[in-house]
């Protein structure tokens, strides 16, 4: 089965988005995937500056739908051989998955070390601790610290990473020039969802209960806390707004440990196509 372009798509000067129309049924669902994941993350900007949000914890679903497919383009032979021949190009994608590799394996040490410090801040909470609220507020803004500079990196990596804009003399046959530019896209692509990923687990982390962020200098507050939480066998607001946030960090925990697999993945794939043995 060859790979191929209508031509009419592949004479379309590229901006933000790729052509519309593959014959090979991958590209068309590579491509689908890429367009939904550029969607999500206009949303998610959409709704950082409005204020606004939705609930959701995050695309990491998506940005492993990509991946996954992409992973089926790569073992194509068809494709396999167009990126080989495009050295250059090829190089420049696998500097960008291998960026991202790094960044998911940070990403879980540092989801680890949200939900602890979570866990520390509830606990300490409920046993009217003030000394172990300060001490898990402190490693939890540290952590916050983190995920702001993954997704600075992520930032980066989009600018270095973005696919140029394909000339208005390409043939209209140019099928590894086609494929080369999906590769590209999707490693752009993944690249802006994940900064915005990032960014929201950074929201999510400072949406933590006033009276939690206050730490008072005496045990008062937390000591009534605890002593409502147990009086009325429930547990209280602020402590349900930790176990909230516990529970998402958990659901981002398992979808990204599968995207720095599917990353790895990607990145050794494209290693193999670049250095074939």
């Amino acid at each position: 089965m060859h790979i191929t372009i209508r031509p009419a798509a592949a004479t379309a000067a590229r901006s933000a988005s790729l052509p519309r129309e593959h014959s090979h049924p991958v590209l068309a669902r590579l491509d689908g995937g890429i367009r939904a994941l550029r969607s999500w993350s206009a949303a998610e900007a959409a709704a950082a500056s409005s204020g606004l949000d939705d609930g959701r914890c995050s695309g990491v679903a998506l940005v492993e739908d990509v991946l996954v497919v992409l992973g089926e383009l790569l073992a194509l032979p068809q494709a396999a051989a167009a990126i080989h021949r495009a050295a250059a190009a090829c190089e420049r994608v696998l500097d960008g998955f291998l960026v991202l590799a790094d960044a998911y394996g940070t990403f879980e040490s540092a989801l680890l070390a949200l939900k602890q410090s979570a866990g520390e801040l509830r606990a300490g909470a409920r046993r009217g601790d003030g000394a172990m609220v300060a001490a898990a507020l402190h490693a939890h803004r540290r952590t916050e610290k983190q995920l702001c500079r993954l997704a600075a990196a992520m930032r980066h990596a989009q600018r270095r990473r973005a696919p140029a804009a394909v000339p208005s003399s390409r043939p209209a046959n140019d099928t590894d020039g086609e494929v080369i530019d999906i590769v590209a896209e999707a490693a752009a692509v993944t690249a802006a969802a994940s900064e915005a990923i990032f960014l929201r687990c950074v929201a999510m982390s400072r949406d933590l209960p006033p009276t939690v962020q206050t730490v008072p200098s005496n045990k008062w507050w937390l000591a009534r806390l605890a002593v409502a939480g147990a009086a009325k066998k429930a547990v209280p607001p602020p402590l349900k707004r930790l176990e909230d946030l516990e529970e998402c960090i958990g659901v981002i925990e398992s979808g990204s440990e599968k995207v720095f697999r599917r990353s790895l993945q990607i990145r050794v794939s494209l290693l193999n196509i670049h250095n074939p043995l």
